[in-house]
């Protein structure tokens, strides 16, 4: 059997039986690999890195997407930043007050491959609210003030040698706050905090300081090294940690039980992070 291996740092490895190598393409930005495996399905990866599978990417992409916007009281207009895939439009439309998704995402060729080849993670791509703009994320909010009710960063790590980077720091974050309604809310994924701990730390902190209420949240993603995944958030208003309103769509992961225990932390998890990022 042929294998796809990803180092999680120079002594772990994770490695994915490889039934066929559907898509190899190489854009401005990254290359771009579609890859059916042997356990997980079709998977994305983006320069060399897995970024999903049709197994287990509901997991991230309702926890991202049901997590923020159902802590607000009526979320109508939401802009996300990256997630060319599909998967977390896909849940950000299940929420019925949303009536228009601003989808900017730099890299053309990623919607196109998720469209060809990831079609039940790709399937909210055509739905009638979505507006979709092949743009630079960070340059794009800056021309929008008092905007939106949510903004989401679905992006690469910013670690890697993608185009995510410049959506980690203290600048850009101060953007995304002017571009929030009154009682907005914003997330974004921090990766694990067992190899990559001083991104949960920074963005967390720095998401602290720029608003009223900052919170870091978590889940169990079996994709990504240590399982353990988190993500930041921060409000302009309501509690991220409760729920606004009954679950009336179908989830596989996401309920209002688990949207409030997700901001439960481990001991380890809460010590990363500042004293104003509000724990448990």
């Amino acid at each position: 059997m042929r294998w796809f291996t990803e180092s999680a740092s120079d002594a772990h490895r994770l490695q994915w039986g490889i039934r066929e190598v559907i898509f190899q393409g190489q854009s401005p930005y990254q290359t771009i690999e579609v890859l059916d495996t042997a356990e997980w399905g079709r998977c994305l990866v983006l320069d060399g890195i897995m970024q999903t599978t049709t197994r287990d990417e509901y997991i991230y992409h309702e926890m991202l997407g049901l997590v923020p916007l159902n802590a607000h009281p009526n979320p109508e207009d939401v802009l996300i930043i990256g997630g060319g895939d599909g998967g977390l439009v896909r849940e950000v439309l299940k929420i019925p007050s949303v009536r228009r998704v601003t989808l900017v995402e730099i890299d053309e060729l990623v919607v196109d491959v998720a469209r060809r080849f990831l079609a039940s993670i790709s399937s909210a791509l055509d739905d009638e609210r979505l507006v979709i703009v092949y743009a630079d994320g960070a340059e794009f909010l800056k021309q929008a003030v008092g905007q939106y009710d949510a903004i989401l960063v679905d992006s690469t790590d910013p670690e890697g040698t993608g185009p995510g980077g410049v959506l980690y720091t203290e600048n850009f974050h101060a953007v995304a706050r002017q571009a929030l309604k009154p009682q907005g809310v914003f997330a974004q994924q921090t990766g694990t905090p067992f190899y990559n701990p001083e991104v949960v730390s920074s963005v967390s902190r720095d998401l602290a300081a720029k608003f009223p209420i900052a919170r870091v949240f978590w889940t169990a993603i079996p994709t990504y090294p240590g399982g353990l995944f988190t993500f930041a958030a921060a409000s302009l208003g309501p509690d991220l940690s409760c729920p606004a309103r009954a679950v009336a769509y179908a989830t596989r992961w996401y309920t209002t039980a688990v949207h409030r225990q997700a901001f439960v932390l481990p001991v380890f998890l809460g010590q990363l992070l500042d004293p104003k990022v509000r724990v448990g």
